[in-house]
């Protein structure tokens, strides 16, 4: 049987005995610092630009600055880019912003510190031209935002109390438009209103003591649908008219009036109110659907009129119509087409997209739906439900 001996291994000289040292993979050296630079003032922010350091290993340029106390920002800029834009600045005060060139092995650059003087910031442009104005059910808000940025209109209303609490919040970055806050009745009450933008930055407060204009939300258990002879809508699969007014939303086939693809455009149906009103406003809730078949895409009506009538034509003609008024349906984050923010999504499918109608229509009964336009390049149309308000006579 052989014997096996087990011999501990010895270090010959000194070379076992040397201490081993972990050396970074990146050696690199923190590069030089940016020169020639020039700051451009812009709303809210500055433009940046700079001459970067001739540095094998640079990999970005970093912006850090303030734009309150306690608030931290920085923007980084690749290594072949000569320009950064920062924002975020709540005024036109004066602010420090420092530059470094950093390299692949995180190594920064000495400081070159500018400072930078904003133009007015878009929170405070679109709260300088907001304006507040009674409406039907509420107050109505109007605003300018030339910039496009993304800002957050709040609008607050006095309750039992008197204490202000929210009542409707806005997110858009359209250049102009108009929204409201409703579900009041007519006694005087204080309204208030201001902006906010993504970092938190916050405007002046606008208020104002309004009386909301009278208005009654109408039954939808007295609609019916009116077949003419005309009429031009066809039903898809099971889909009816009906579906209009059963407050259902979403986007299965027994919540949405979908018409017949092939139908063409443009069509309309015929609806009776089962009373006679004049109208105030309506709303119309977009289809909850994906981005081929849902809000602002596809079949959902871009570009519509309602006509009304008391006594319509059993031809079908368009003789005893009135034109109430033409709509326009538009994305609150004014994105491109194609292109559905959660806010268009929660604005378009639950929260509903409301339309005043002009001050002086006649009182009417019967009422036509027209589709001009549909948001996609589709030849039929689907709406999730039709509400409307007016004084019923």
């Amino acid at each position: 049987m052989k014997k096996y001996i087990i011999l501990p291994l010895l270090c010959i000289g000194l070379y076992c005995c040397k201490e081993d040292s972990v050396q970074p993979l990146n050696k690199d050296q923190a590069p030089g610092p940016v020169t020639n630079v020039r700051a451009e003032s812009i709303a809210g922010g500055a433009n940046i630009t700079y001459s970067r350091p001739n540095d094998k290993d640079l990999l970005y340029i970093k912006a850090v600055y303030s734009i309150r106390p306690g608030v931290e920002r920085e923007v980084k800029a690749s290594y072949y880019q000569h320009m950064l834009t920062i924002n975020g600045f709540p005024d036109t005060l004066e602010y420090p912003v420092k530059l470094y060139a950093v390299s692949r092995g995180e190594n920064m650059s000495e400081p070159v510190t500018i400072s930078v003087k904003p133009l007015t910031p878009p929170v405070k442009e679109v709260f300088r031209q907001l304006t507040l104005a009674a409406t039907f059910g509420g107050v109505r808000v109007n605003f300018v935002n030339n910039s496009e940025a993304d800002v957050v209109i709040t609008v607050l209303a006095a309750d039992s109390t008197n204490d202000l609490v929210p009542a409707e919040t806005f997110y858009t970055k359209r250049k102009a438009g108009t929204f409201a806050a409703r579900g009041f009745n007519t006694t005087k009450r204080k309204f208030a209103a201001f902006v906010r933008d993504r970092w938190n930055n916050h405007s002046d407060t606008l208020y104002a003591e309004l009386s909301p204009l009278f208005e009654q939300k109408l039954e939808k258990s007295k609609f019916k649908e009116v077949d003419l002879p005309t009429d031009t809508y066809a039903g898809h699969i099971s889909s009816k008219i009906p579906y209009l007014w059963d407050d259902k939303l979403g986007n299965a086939g027994t919540s949405i009036f979908h018409t017949k693809p092939g139908s063409g455009l443009p069509q309309w149906f015929t609806i009776d109110m089962g009373v006679t009103a004049t109208l105030s406003r309506f709303k119309l809730h977009h289809r909850d659907g994906s981005t081929a078949d849902g809000p602002y895409t596809g079949g959902d009506p871009k570009v519509y009129e309602i006509w009304g009538s008391n006594n319509p034509s059993s031809d079908g003609s368009w003789d005893n119509w009135v034109l109430l008024s033409g709509f326009e349906s538009v994305k609150p984050s004014g994105t491109p087409d194609g292109t559905i923010t959660t806010e268009d999504k929660q604005f378009a499918t639950v929260d509903g997209e409301d339309f005043d109608f002009p001050p002086d229509v006649p009182p009417v009964r019967y009422l036509r739906f027209k589709t001009i336009k549909v948001w996609g390049a589709l030849d039929h149309m689907y709406i999730a439900e039709l509400t409307f308000w007016g004084n019923v006579k």
